[in-house]
Formats: structure tokens, C-alpha cells, sequence
């Protein structure tokens, strides 16, 4: 297996696995969907649906895979989605922190670029 498809198997892995953790919640009435774009290596984690009166619609994750790169563009939960991937044995320098600015990045302890 190379190492896109190595990162891309591992990434939908992790985000249907969070996905699962949720669907326990207490939320009876949010789906949430994981939304693959394997022509432009997009992936996507949502909640939609309903919390009592309020309308719920929020993106969880939003990774793209850029370069053998996972790009974390957005990240909306406590657990972190690069630790999950960390858990799957993907390298924190196949990482890249993207909703740091890029200067920040090097203070992390995951990939710069």
C-alpha cells in the first residue's frame, strides 16, 4: 500500500471511528456523516440534525491530504483528530497542523509543511 492510500485508509478510519463515538451521545437526533472526496483527498467529519428546538450543523473534522501530508484544516472536537490519526500509527510528521499559522507550526510536534 502506498502512502497516500496508508493515509487516506487511516484518516476515514479514524473519523468513522469518532463518528461511531458520537452517535452514543446524547444527541438522539444527529447524524453524523463522514464526507469522502477521494478526486480531491477532502474528508470531512459532520453532525447534522436536530438538538430539541435548535437546528445543529457543524463540521467535526475537515482534512485534506496534500503532498503524502494529512492537513488538519479544521478540527471541532476535545479528543483532537491528530491524536486519533497518532493512534493509527500515522507519524506526527505526516501531520500538518494547517489552522495554526504557518510561523506558529514549528513550536509543534507535528509537521511544518
Amino acid at each position: 500500500m502506498d502512502k497516500a492510500a496508508f493515509l487516506k485508509k487511516n484518516l476515514v478510519s479514524a473519523m468513522k471511528n469518532y463518528a461511531d463515538y458520537l452517535s452514543g451521545a446524547n444527541l438522539p437526533k444527529v447524524d453524523y456523516s463522514v464526507l469522502t472526496d477521494d478526486q480531491h483527498l477532502r474528508y470531512q467529519l459532520l453532525a447534522i440534525g436536530w438538538d430539541k428546538s435548535e437546528r445543529v450543523f457543524s463540521v467535526i473534522f475537515h482534512a485534506d491530504i496534500v503532498d503524502e501530508h494529512i492537513w488538519i484544516q479544521e478540527d471541532n472536537s476535545e479528543e483532537g483528530l491528530a491524536a486519533l490519526l497518532l493512534e493509527k500509527g500515522i507519524s506526527p510528521q505526516d501531520i500538518v497542523l494547517a489552522y495554526y499559522p504557518e510561523y506558529h507550526r514549528q513550536y509543534t510536534d507535528f509537521a511544518v509543511a
